[in-house]
């Protein structure tokens, strides 16, 4: 055998390998162009019907964030994007479907309507909208049960994931004294008529906490918050920002009021928001207004989906994250928020807004109601 002749044999193995490895890139180049086929047609079909109508979160920054990036990725696609209160919200879905007026796509808003119009079957599965393989990946999410927070894990999609609880404006209130006494310093008298609560009797921001609150302060606590310190109970959550940008609430529960009353401070108002810290006694796994949920019978199925995807991809989760100040359920989206909204490892917190919870919500807030008629 010639030397030639060896040296091609034993370069058959490597030259397999390689033939291997070039088939195998080009078989995978095959199965993503026809993805991005598919994906192709979707969005050519979302951009025939031309616009998405989106029910979305109170919060300004996300709005803001969601409206000019969906512009830059699908111009062709007009985002139509409307803010409601959550009971003003259920009632007006549940008259257009009575009337058979089937009007919104997809809303990305509070647990309450998510949960109670879930329950009156306005809703398609959310995952049936995944069309990205990276992100049907459910450990990319902590597995779905925990992605998803009604009963059925089905129809309701948690998009945030992290820790939180009240404010305090170091300005007005000892950090030592918080450190120490955790939530009881509300109770202190020299803090008489400076918590500012949105009210969790109503549907928003404050009811989480209701829960919070009744479980670690208990019925006595609470009472001697609600009867003997005056709390102030305001019906819209930008109240509990405001009153703490004014001076005249030095303890804030609701709202993430730290990144909302950054107007206020861009405007020249001195504030110094803090977190009560990281515990679970003075905190709750939260999921915020990011609860993405999809209507049945909606105008625009094509844009939906584009939209479900697009919000779910990591730069945009990445966005939104910073927008919101709130850590994205998304586990390989970088940590953009406050060191304090970030778990302590191994620690168990209540998550009041998982629907199961929801009980304990409603007997906690029952309990301040009877309350305030102690006072009125």
């Amino acid at each position: 055998m010639s030397r030639m002749t060896s040296r091609r044999l034993r370069a058959l193995p490597h030259l397999f390998v390689a033939a291997v490895a070039v088939l195998a890139t080009a078989l995978g180049a095959s199965v993503a162009l026809g993805q991005d086929e598919r994906w192709q047609k979707t969005v050519a079909a979302a951009e025939q019907e031309g616009s998405l109508i989106l029910m979305s979160q109170p919060n300004q920054a996300a709005r803001d964030y969601i409206l000019r990036e969906w512009a830059k990725a699908y111009p062709k696609i007009t985002l139509s994007l409307s803010v409601l209160e959550p009971a003003q919200y259920i009632a007006r879905v549940r008259t257009e479907r009575q009337a058979g007026k089937y009007l919104w796509d997809v809303a990305l808003a509070g647990y309450v309507p998510a949960y109670t119009l879930a329950h009156d079957g306005a809703f398609d599965p959310v995952l049936d909208e995944f069309v990205d393989p990276e992100i049907k990946n459910p450990d990319l999410w902590g597995g779905w049960d925990d992605a998803f927070t009604d009963i059925a894990h089905r129809y309701v999609f948690a998009m945030s994931n992290y820790i939180a609880g009240p404010w305090f404006d170091a300005l007005h209130v000892a950090p030592g004294k918080v450190a120490q006494l955790g939530l009881k310093v509300m109770l202190e008298p020299e803090y008489k008529g400076k918590t500012v609560w949105h009210d969790p009797t109503v549907l928003g921001s404050g009811q989480g906490y209701a829960y919070l609150l009744y479980d670690k302060l208990g019925r006595d606590g609470l009472k001697t918050l609600i009867v003997d310190q005056h709390a102030v109970l305001v019906h819209e959550m930008f109240q509990v920002v405001e009153s703490m940008a004014r001076g005249t609430g030095w303890i804030g529960i609701g709202p993430p009021v730290r990144s909302l009353i950054a107007p206020y401070a861009q405007a020249g108002v001195k504030t110094d928001i803090r977190a009560f810290g990281r515990s679970p006694e003075v905190n709750i796994n939260a999921f915020g207004g990011s609860f993405l949920t999809v209507f049945n019978h909606r105008p625009h199925p094509n844009a939906t989906r584009v939209f479900v995807n697009w919000l779910l991809s990591k730069d945009v989760q990445t966005g939104l994250a910073k927008a919101l100040d709130q850590a994205s359920r998304r586990r390989d989206v970088p940590q953009t928020a406050e060191a304090d909204s970030v778990p302590i490892p191994g620690a168990k917190y209540t998550a009041p807004q998982r629907e199961e919870n929801i009980p304990k919500i409603n007997e906690a807030a029952a309990y301040i109601a009877e309350l305030r008629k102690q006072i009125n």
